[in-house]
């Protein structure tokens, strides 16, 4: 009996002891492990330098270094994307200005060093402050108060610059963009002085070619001789009117600010558009009205006019002949609406995008019989937009057009 009691207590003696035993052992263990993962978290070591684990914490050490090699991978990756992320925006042409939530500087690129005037290390400081262009603090913010973007053109010495917002963390933030458009800028130039000269230099000789075929005209000719006589007649003019709408339009970009605009009525000036198209309207037994009370609106004279006929030309051309032209005025909102409404063949939507773009025909042939250069509604656009007004088209094939200039009250 005594026996079997010692050996009960000598071999619970021993358990306790292994237990105790073991337990250090995992507490080492552990320690280690807690060592390891801190120097991890610091960046000193890039594995868990803790091996052999006791048999009860094998599955916890695996699933460790699962995890560790599922960081160390996904860092390695988003260290990769960093330094790419960081060599874009050193090396892109663009001015970068980060300004965060406190309205103070966070980073500048080299490029922005090289386009605006920065002074020293802008870090921390206020826009105004580090980089003293109004504009650029102009577009920080009122992006950040707006939440939405914003833009400015500004000439900084021998550069034409356009500096941008752009929102950033719901308008608490803003990322500053500025690009440089010298050279764009420089080839529009070019290309308008270039028209303009070329159009200049091509006036006398059409119209000498205008003026003498008139005189052939007038001469008596063999009948084979006169389809001849009234082609060249026929495309002299054309080139004469294309001409003239180039030489226009290069006027009205070549201004680069909006046209100087006064509060008048519009009734006399669509009055005097209706009487210098009418009779070409009574030459195609079309009826050609005005509908609407006589209402003002800010425009400029010379450009609503010259709007407004091309638009009544249009109509009267492609309008068959015994058909009907409207000019209908009306308020729409706090502005006003001069509509230019025909019962022609109307215009599929499909067109309707780029039928203000230059030399763009809905149909080529049909609009050079009528005798169109294709500059109309482009003049028609951009003589809207330099009095801030605008231009739209409701259309479809078989229904007529209605073209439309919507005017600041």
């Amino acid at each position: 009996m005594n026996f079997a009691l010692g050996a009960a207590v000598l071999c619970l003696v021993g358990t306790l002891a292994w237990i105790t035993w073991q337990r250090r052992l995992a507490r080492r263990w552990l320690d280690r492990l807690v060592h390891s993962v801190r120097r991890y978290a610091r960046g000193e070591d890039r594995r868990l330098a803790v091996d052999a684990p006791p048999p009860e914490l094998e599955s916890l050490s695996l699933a460790l270094d699962d995890l560790v090699r599922a960081l160390g991978e996904e860092a390695s990756g988003m260290r990769s994307e960093l330094r790419l992320e960081q060599e874009m925006v050193r090396q892109t042409p663009n001015g970068l200005v980060l300004v965060d939530a406190e309205g103070r500087v966070r980073m500048v690129n080299p490029a922005a060093r090289v386009l605006l005037p920065v002074r020293g290390d802008p870090t921390g400081r206020p826009p105004i402050d580090a980089i003293p262009l109004a504009e650029l603090q102009d577009v920080i913010d009122e992006c950040r108060e707006k939440n939405a973007i914003a833009e400015r053109s500004v000439v900084y010495g021998p550069r034409d610059l356009v500096v941008r917002g752009l929102p950033l963390d719901g308008g608490r933030a803003a990322l500053g963009v500025v690009l440089d458009i010298t050279t764009v800028r420089a080839a529009e130039r070019a290309r308008r002085d270039f028209v303009s000269n070329v159009s200049h230099e091509l006036r006398t000789p059409i119209t000498t070619i205008v003026g003498f075929a008139e005189a052939l005209g007038d001469e008596p000719l063999p009948e084979s001789s006169r389809p001849m006589v009234e082609a060249i007649q026929r495309n002299a003019r054309r080139l004469h009117a294309l001409v003239d709408d180039v030489l226009h339009l290069s006027r009205i970009e070549s201004r680069g600010e909006d046209l100087a605009c006064e509060v008048q009525p519009l009734r006399p000036l669509v009055d005097e558009v209706v009487q210098r198209i009418g009779p070409r309207a009574e030459a195609r037994r079309q009826s050609l009205v005005v509908d609407g009370p006589d209402l003002e609106a800010s425009i400029n004279a010379d450009a609503f006019v010259h709007a407004l006929g091309n638009l009544v030309d249009n109509a009267v051309k492609y309008t068959p002949e015994g058909g009907h032209v409207a000019v209908r005025l009306a308020t729409a909102g706090h502005g006003v609406e001069v509509s230019v409404i025909d019962d022609g063949p109307g215009i599929d939507p499909v067109h309707h995008p780029r039928l203000f773009e230059r030399f763009y025909r809905v149909d080529p042939g049909r609009s050079r019989d009528v005798g169109g250069t294709g500059l109309g509604l482009a003049l028609v656009k951009h003589l809207c937009q330099a009095m801030r007004a605008e231009v739209s088209v409701k259309s479809a094939p078989g229904e007529g057009s209605c073209f439309v200039i919507r005017l600041r009250p």
